[in-house]
């Protein structure tokens, strides 16, 4: 029943959402075609309590405009602007949008994600208690698992991959651990001092994915991507420094000022027929040698 509430939440704060203003009674037609539904509508009251709910689930306030008696999510903004709560919601409304169309399974394509589950309630407790963690884990490119002690700082998503970001206890360097490659995990009951100066989204604020090359500097980077993909990368920029420079009807120029880390090499590699790297020349280098390298490779 909890589970079912908490659901019904979800999709009266999504489809309020996504609708900007609607009346109660236009809620009710929607959910009486909602694979949730269990025939019966909303009442007001009922309704009025939800609202309670979810505002306290996340501070989120749905309000009633009384001029036409719609109501809308308060201050679209700060939904927008909070990344971690727009996810979330996000997530969980794109969950309940297939969740509807079970019917339609030949007909949808899901994408796999490595599960995680089994430890990420374990990991979001140690983040905010503090707590140190152990685990045991089992790197791509070693035969046998390690065991390791942790002080967990943060989580990151990226590329369907869950990852702990965090200090060993005997180390000063910041390690990242896939949560996926995880096969034990405990919360131990030693604390740690969070550090006060380190946020996540600051610490990649410079990088293209998960991994961080100490030493590694952040350089102006101009790249030149044909126009069948310029549409692409104007929709979805590859990093939030992203800037179109120049525009022509056969390419355009996009600069970026990030480190050129493995991962981003990896990016502009999977796009080498229409991407080039233009600087800075190290970087341009780089590309270069690897694509000679392929090229020897296959001209076998």
């Amino acid at each position: 029943m909890a589970k079912n509430l908490f659901a019904r939440y979800i999709w009266e704060l999504t489809t309020i959402y996504r609708m900007k203003r609607i009346t109660l009674k236009e809620l009710n037609e929607r959910w009486r075609d909602c694979y949730l539904y269990d025939g019966k509508d909303i009442p007001r009251r009922t309704f009025d309590y939800h609202r309670k709910e979810i505002e306290m689930l996340f501070n989120l306030n749905i309000v009633c405009d009384k001029r036409d008696n719609t109501y809308h999510v308060e201050d679209d903004s700060s939904f927008c602007n909070g990344e971690l709560r727009r996810w979330l919601v996000n997530s969980v409304a794109v969950s309940s949008i297939v969740r509807e169309a079970e019917d339609l399974e030949k007909q949808i394509a899901l994408e796999y994600i490595p599960s995680s589950e089994p430890f990420l309630p374990d990991i979001i407790q140690a983040l905010r208690e503090n707590k140190v963690v152990s685990f045991t884990y089992q790197s791509f490119d070693r035969d046998m698992p390690t065991q390791h002690s942790l002080m967990p700082y943060a989580l990151k998503l990226f590329r369907q991959r869950w990852y702990i970001v965090g200090k060993p206890l005997d180390d000063e360097k910041i390690l990242i651990f896939a949560a996926d490659r995880i096969s034990t995990f405990t919360v131990g009951e030693q604390t740690f001092k969070y550090p006060t100066d380190f946020d996540i989204n600051d610490y990649y604020r410079d990088s293209f994915g998960i991994i961080i090359e100490d030493g590694l500097p952040c350089e102006h980077i101009v790249i030149k991507v044909a126009s069948s993909q310029v549409k692409y990368v104007r929709s979805l920029p590859l990093h939030h420094s992203q800037r179109e420079t120049t525009t022509t009807p056969d390419y355009s120029i996009f600069e970026y000022n990030l480190k050129p880390t493995y991962d981003f090499e990896q990016e502009i590699l999977s796009h080498r027929e229409v991407f080039e790297v233009l600087q800075p020349q190290s970087f341009r280098d780089r590309i270069r040698i690897i694509i000679k390298d392929m090229y020897q490779r296959y001209n076998h």
